[in-house]
């Protein structure tokens, strides 16, 4: 797959990790199943030019210890196995913990982040109008109910009006 992939986002939560290397509660243990899992997804992408930015545990299910500090280390450690940026899950849409964790983060310049994503618009390439001698582009009759080009099938379902909610 990974040869046919600009990124793999696994999803490596600690808490899904039952029982896994003699672990019995693998939640409050981030930074070995992050790093296990990263070692893992390095060696099977190997030479694939894949990306590796996974997805990580922003609630607090099975850990004790879940908090900004944790939010850290999950980053920390899939930074420094190798990961391309990351990205978090809650069910609960609450992402307070990584957004605490945030402001700490980014004034460690290069700790967490690899420094050119954070904040940084990159500038627009100057660009320089070309003459065109081509024959100008011509706009297709589009249906403003549906955005589509109308077929030649359409005609039976002209009737039919698509309501948008």
């Amino acid at each position: 797959m990974a040869k046919h992939c600009d990124v793999l986002s696994p999803m490596i939560y600690p808490s899904h990790f039952f029982g896994m290397d003699g672990i019995a509660r693998p939640g409050d243990a981030p930074e070995h199943f992050i790093g296990e899992s990263m070692d893992r997804f390095m060696l099977i992408t190997k030479d694939s030019g894949v990306v590796i930015r996974p997805w990580l545990q922003a609630f607090a299910w099975r850990t004790r210890t879940y908090s900004p500090k944790y939010v850290e280390v999950q980053i920390e450690v899939a930074k420094q196995k190798g990961g391309i940026g990351f990205l978090f899950w809650n069910a609960n849409n609450d992402y307070s913990k990584p957004y605490t964790a945030m402001p700490e983060m980014r004034a460690a310049k290069g700790r967490y982040f690899r420094g050119d994503e954070v904040g940084v618009k990159p500038e627009p390439a100057p660009t320089t109008p070309i003459a065109s001698t081509a024959a100008p582009a011509t706009v297709p009759n589009t249906s403003v109910e549906t955005g589509l080009a109308p077929s030649p099938s359409d005609s039976a379902h002209r009737a039919q009006k698509i309501w948008r909610h």
